[in-house]
């Protein structure tokens, strides 16, 4: 009989012992905030929510709708900011003749990318990160090559003409400083054109060269400021 009582009250009383030890010495389900207090900083907070709220002694002020206007163009500002760092690191790294780094997804560095591949000479656009398409090109020679890294539109010209070698180059859009830029296949001033057979094959002065009709739908998709990056 004993043993029987020992058998049965003693469970009981084990787990009596933790509903009081639970109930007197762990914290309440419902705790108060404050008990699992932690300190954010205004970046953190910003890499939280997107925006950091305004505080007064009151109440907090969320942004209004009309504000994600203002956080977007923040956004694209500090966007615009990092491509002109890649396309000035790119220039240095082509006059010591070397090559830029590639950052990873460069796909995604604006909602427009231009991606030329040298080794396959091709032009790739990209829109949201999601390829476009991919068109035949023709890049710079052994002797002059094409230089590389993460570059941007400079400017745009419809009807450019290079004095040095004498030549028109429609749908001009400059890529560096010192000349290079993305173009239809040339016209000399006898009338004669570039042949198509060019393309597929390095044998421009550093330029990137289109097909005719190609350069025009680039040209006319491109803007001012939009990325191109440049790899093997």
């Amino acid at each position: 009989m004993k043993k029987v009582l020992t058998f049965v009250f003693l469970p009981l009383l084990i787990i009596s012992g933790l509903v009081l030890l639970f109930y007197f010495y762990l914290p309440s389900l419902e705790e108060p905030e404050g008990l699992s207090l932690e300190v954010k900083t205004e970046v953190e907070v910003k890499n939280d929510l997107g925006y950091v709220p305004v505080v007064t002694s009151q109440t907090v002020f969320l942004p209004e709708p009309k504000d994600q206007t203002a956080l977007e163009e923040e956004q694209s500002e500090v966007q615009q900011q990092l491509i002109d760092q890649l396309a000035q690191e790119a220039e240095a790294a082509w006059r010591s003749r070397k090559q830029a780094p590639i950052p990873a997804n460069f796909q995604k560095l604006a909602g427009k990318v231009i991606e030329v591949n040298l080794s396959q000479q091709q032009l790739i656009r990209w829109e949201n990160g999601t390829m476009k398409d991919v068109k035949k090109v023709s890049t710079g020679k052994r002797t002059m090559p094409t230089p590389t890294g993460v570059f941007k539109i400079r400017n745009k010209i419809p009807l450019a003409y290079s004095r040095r070698y004498r030549l028109y180059m429609p749908y001009w859009m400059a890529f560096t400083s010192a000349g290079h830029g993305i173009h239809e296949l040339p016209i000399f001033r006898n009338g004669r054109r570039e042949g198509a057979n060019h393309l597929g094959r390095p044998v421009s002065h550093g330029c990137v060269r289109l097909g005719v009709g190609d350069a025009k739908e680039v040209y006319a998709w491109a803007v001012v400021g939009t990325p191109v990056v440049i790899h093997y």
